[in-house]
């Protein structure tokens, strides 16, 4: 992480098991996603008829969705400034998964 900016005051250390938990909830949260994202890509293949393909459906909007959380998680910015974590959460809740 990078550190705070100069005259701002560092956040509060998260607990471990807090920490854990958010991640055993966000990685839930993911799961749940990609399964709906799955059956939603079965179900329109399925309507579109044998030349569709479900499996590479799935995969691409899995890959749009997996793209916004890691821009949402890990920007490609340097000088990316520390956030708390509600307000990560804030952020990320506020983020629409691609349609």
């Amino acid at each position: 992480m990078n550190a705070p900016a100069p005259g701002s005051q560092s956040p509060a250390p998260v607990p471990r098991a807090e920490f854990e938990q958010f991640i055993n909830a966000l990685t839930h949260e993911i799961r749940n996603r990609l399964n709906s994202i799955a059956l939603e890509a079965a179900d329109l293949a399925e309507q579109a008829g044998p030349p569709a393909d479900a499996t590479r459906l799935q995969q691409h909007v899995q890959d749009c969705y997996l793209k916004t959380i890691r821009e949402t998680l890990a920007p490609d910015e340097s000088h990316a400034e520390t956030v708390a974590l509600t307000e990560f959460v804030k952020k990320l809740r506020e983020k629409k998964p691609p349609q």
